[in-house]
């Protein structure tokens, strides 16, 4: 989408030149992951195509609602500072203080950085409270805790609101632990989770700034439970580098650390490197579905899969997080499948950590930014793939669909070495009832002044819906469509049934009355030197719902794998259009041993598991029926 502004008139040169930096490896914490490569660019346009804000009619009506020392209180992908809590019928929001007493070193309240605050709304964003302080730092052990990238989740407590979090803090010079908390009737209660000694009698560090947290009731008595990495003190050996794990309390003042069975190292390949801080297991979401249950998502290197790579796997508690089932790991070679559609292979492809929503009964969706990677495929890089995609399980089947097309640029802060570690801001939510999926990204648009255009000059936010039980995403809708940066943008975990009046937060540097409007378009991309405002708007996404698609398939592709299979095979199939199919497996005297599948699949490109452990070793036939028509593939089994 283009922003048009004929009536502006130029007079300025164009900076013909954009700068582009290559992106590297993320660091968090004392572990790295793999990130996007996608390319940051520092947007140029003439200082007189800005006009001052009062003069713009804006898609969204932003409203300032608080204010940041810097950033950082919202930048990194494994927080959850912005939620909407439908039990108690409430939007929270989760943020460092303002005051910097490095840059005011008079002020002596508790409105600083390193302090936590929550604010509320109980009439879906009209009004809000006051910020309501939840975490101080302390004088003694640990006074140099300062909270960052906080998360935040509430729940009634006998006709009260309790609110939990829990955030990574730093001394200064690398993180330190985690801090803890719970605010209840007006009082708040903290603790510090640093490192502990399993029951293999090594001593744990919890690991980089994953700080997803969930909270309610069990039995009458409050809870709270977050997530996160962990490492082995000292980093080595690797084998014990990629435990995943949480922390949970009843009392709110002693956190019990847990690493379950099922999450161990052991359950991802080992590492191989020469560097003592990586791992093989990061966080992609932890979230309560609407069955009820929890689900931890990881985007891991599983142990048990043959192919050596990062992909995506749930495990699943029935116990409000007290034991967790084994993985459910996406066959990896489905995307292969989708990538050769575009002459592409995995190896020259990267993508972002995934984002990650259950829908219950078994069935989720993760949402990833891919971006093909030039350097080997030596391509132009406007002409290469970069897309949102999404990887999908439903009804027992997995899926791979695109979302969109992106240009895979990102803002560039400034000063230099600040770096975009939020990439292009991707987000994956559901309405309340369920019944639907909101994609959200930013990204970079063109702008036409009289005739002339300038090429990725600013950056908007769009979103994308799909309904459940449809096959297709809506066209991606420009909800901010300005000129203004759009950058650290939020929207709720869950949104409204209707679609309407969806929140949205995002950041904008405080201007400077007066100030050039060269320094001014510079500083809005400033984020850790000036202060910020947090301001809050409504979109709607009700008018771009897909089409549903109602024709039956008529070409079909399968495929088995592995042959011979042994423990647990994968068919694997892509489709024109939506069918009612059946998969069974024959023995040599056509007696059907196993029913795989009955049911009704999407278009694309998709996917279905299956177990072999009842069945001897020998010979099969598969049979893939739709539509009526019969295809039949021989497999091989393996005991």
């Amino acid at each position: 989408m283009r922003i048009y502004l004929h009536t502006l008139v130029v007079v300025l040169l164009v900076i013909s030149n954009f700068v582009l930096f290559g992106t590297e490896q993320i660091s968090r914490g004392k572990y790295t992951a793999q990130d996007f490569r996608c390319k940051e660019i520092a947007p140029a346009l003439p200082n007189s195509v800005f006009k001052s804000h009062n003069d713009k009619v804006l898609s969204v009506d932003f409203q300032i609602l608080d204010s940041l020392a810097n950033a950082y209180s919202y930048f990194t992908e494994s927080q959850q500072p912005f939620v909407y809590i439908p039990e108690i019928g409430q939007l929270i929001t989760i943020k460092r203080g303002f005051w910097d007493i490095d840059r005011y070193p008079y002020y002596n309240g508790d409105n600083t950085k390193n302090n936590l605050f929550i604010r509320y709304s109980t009439d879906w964003g009209q009004s809000w409270s006051d910020p309501v302080l939840v975490y101080k730092v302390q004088p003694g052990q640990y006074y140099n805790w300062w909270a960052r990238y906080p998360s935040v989740y509430a729940f009634d407590y006998d006709g009260d609101i309790a609110y939990v979090y829990t955030a990574p803090c730093t001394n200064g010079s690398g993180w330190v632990g985690f801090v803890n908390g719970l605010y209840y009737q007006d009082n708040y209660f903290q603790s510090y989770s640093k490192s502990f000694t399993w029951q293999d009698g090594n001593r744990y560090n919890w690991g980089g700034t994953d700080s997803r947290i969930v909270g309610g009731m069990d039995n009458g008595e409050p809870y709270a439970m977050a997530v996160g990495t962990l490492m082995i003190e000292g980093g080595l050996p690797l084998t014990l580098t990629s435990h995943l794990g949480y922390r949970r309390t009843s009392d709110f003042d002693k956190w019990n650390e847990v690493i379950p069975p099922q999450w161990q190292a052991d359950r991802f390949k080992t590492p191989v490197s020469t560097d003592d801080s990586v791992r093989t297991s990061l966080i992609a979401g932890f979230k309560f579905a609407n069955d009820g249950n929890l689900y931890m998502a990881a985007y891991a290197n599983f142990a048990n899969h043959p192919l050596n790579r990062f992909y995506f796997g749930v495990s699943k508690s029935t116990d409000l997080g007290k034991t967790w089932s084994d993985f459910d790991i996406a066959p990896p070679e489905l995307f292969d499948s989708y990538l050769q559609e575009y002459g592409l292979s995995v190896g020259v492809i990267t993508w972002s950590l995934p984002q990650f929503v259950p829908l219950g009964n078994d069935n989720y969706s993760f949402l990833v930014n891919i971006n093909e990677d030039t350097t080997q495929t030596f391509r132009l890089y406007e002409e290469a793939l970069h897309q949102l995609v999404e990887v999908y399980k439903e009804n027992g089947i997995w899926g791979v669909r695109k979302v969109a097309d992106l240009t895979g640029f990102v803002l560039a802060y400034v000063p230099a070495g600040t770096r975009n570690q939020l990439g292009e801001e991707s987000q994956l939510v559901a309405s309340v009832d369920g019944n639907y999926l909101l994609a959200k990204w930013v990204d970079f648009v063109d702008v036409i002044v009289n005739d002339t255009v300038y090429r990725r000059a600013t950056n908007d936010v769009f979103v994308a819906v799909r309904k459940l039980n449809s096959p297709v995403w809506s066209r991606a809708k420009n909800i901010t469509e300005s000129l203004d940066y759009d950058r650290i943008t939020w929207v709720p975990d869950k949104i409204p049934n209707d679609l309407k009046n969806i929140p949205l937060i995002k950041l904008e540097s405080i201007p400077i009355e007066g100030q050039d409007p060269a320094e001014a378009r510079l500083r809005q991309r400033t984020l850790d030197t000036v202060p910020q405002y947090v301001v809050f708007g409504f979109f709607n996404a009700d008018d771009i719902l897909g089409v549903e698609v109602n024709e039956l398939a008529t070409e079909v592709d399968i495929k088995v794998y592995p042959n011979p299979t042994e423990g647990i095979g994968v068919v694997e199939f892509v489709t024109d259009a939506p069918s009612l199919i059946s998969i069974n497996i024959f023995d040599v005297l056509g007696r059907k041993v196993m029913n795989i599948f009955e049911g009704r699949t999407f278009s694309g490109y998709q996917a279905i598991q299956f177990r072999t452990d009842g069945l001897v070793s020998g010979t099969y036939n598969l049979v893939f029926n739709i539509n009526g028509k019969s295809i039949i593939k021989q497999i091989s089994i393996l005991k």
